[in-house]
């Protein structure tokens, strides 16, 4: 179920470190990987899709980039058909990684940072979420 992410969390972070963008190719290919899982397991709660989305369009209406937002989109969609799965706990999970990135980043280059590449963030977040649920 997870391998789609164990395929995609190198090349997909490392574009995002170098560039601060998640380039399209990566995340149609991480979309052609779920695929299968998404059509045997359906999609889920739409309600809880449509408010994901929505949040999701907030936050990049904020300054979200838009590659970090498929990414997350592709994730929450692969965790949807699972009635246990608490976003918001995953949501926070996120967001304390990518603090403790830019905390990391502040203390070794001695400025805080201007934009920060959440990718990382976002598998590191998904790997402990799904390490204690």
């Amino acid at each position: 179920m997870w391998i789609p992410f164990l395929i995609a969390v190198v090349p997909i972070s490392l574009a995002d470190i170098k560039s601060f963008s998640i380039p399209n190719i990566y995340l149609i290919w991480l979309s052609f990987l779920c695929t299968p899982y998404v059509l045997v397991h359906g999609i889920g709660h739409v309600s809880r899709i449509l408010l994901t989305f929505t949040i999701l369009a907030i936050l990049h209406l904020c300054g979200l980039g838009m590659g970090d937002v498929k990414l997350i989109s592709i994730v929450a969609m692969m965790l949807n058909p699972d009635p246990q799965t608490a976003f918001l706990h995953l949501g926070f999970i996120i967001t304390l990684c990518a603090v403790i990135y830019a905390i990391t980043q502040t203390l070794w280059n001695r400025e805080l940072p201007r934009k920060i590449p959440l990718a990382p963030s976002i598998f590191a977040g998904l790997t402990l979420y799904l390490a204690t649920s």
